[in-house]
């Protein structure tokens, strides 16, 4: 009784939540319109049109740092049958190669924009997230039918998860990582 009580809530707030971020995310009215400086777009669209030459869809992302270019990317998935060859994670990658991890990883947050022809999917915001990419600009965004497929994607990923045994075996594997928090020297 209990467990069906827990995911009728569950459900309950996973819907109030999506409605939440799809309504806010595609209504622009209280937020500042950013700009880019027109040779910046104009590198957006011919990074875009790269990805054309491989029948890729036509992306192009540009990591700025202080207004200067640290990033550029195109979408790649065909190219180099890399699931994960998207203009804004190309962008991310590319930057991190030229000036290296650590350095990218001091980089002051609020001085990070990312910008990208087309609203960035959820694995590429699940990438931005997680490098603690807080600007984000497009030129182009997605439909709200679009948002509200992820979301029933998004829902249904989450209900349908499990947990399996062999958490410990994880935390021994963290445990040989010279940078894991928890680890004692």
């Amino acid at each position: 009784m209990k467990n069906g009580i827990a995911k009728t809530l569950l459900f309950t707030f996973l819907v109030l939540f999506f409605l939440f971020v799809i309504l806010q995310s595609h209504f622009y009215i209280f937020r500042a319109t950013p700009e880019i400086t027109k040779s910046q777009q104009r590198e957006i669209v011919q990074l875009a049109a790269e990805a054309l030459k491989t029948s890729d869809v036509p992306v192009g992302a540009l990591l700025l740092y202080d207004d200067d270019i640290i990033g550029k990317g195109f979408n790649t998935v065909n190219k180099d049958r890399n699931v994960a060859g998207h203009a804004e994670i190309n962008a991310i990658n590319d930057a991190v190669q030229t000036m290296g991890m650590e350095k990218f990883k001091r980089l002051n947050r609020d001085k990070l924009i990312l910008v990208s022809s087309f609203e960035p999917c959820e694995m590429c915001k699940g990438t931005m997230l997680h490098y603690n990419i807080k600007k984000v600009y497009f030129m182009k965004d997605k439909s709200l039918l679009h948002w509200i497929k992820n979301g029933y994607k998004s829902f249904r990923y989450e209900w349908k998860k499990k947990k399996i045994e062999g958490a410990q075996l994880q935390d021994s594997l963290f445990m040989l990582h010279p940078d894991y928090p928890g680890k004692k020297d």
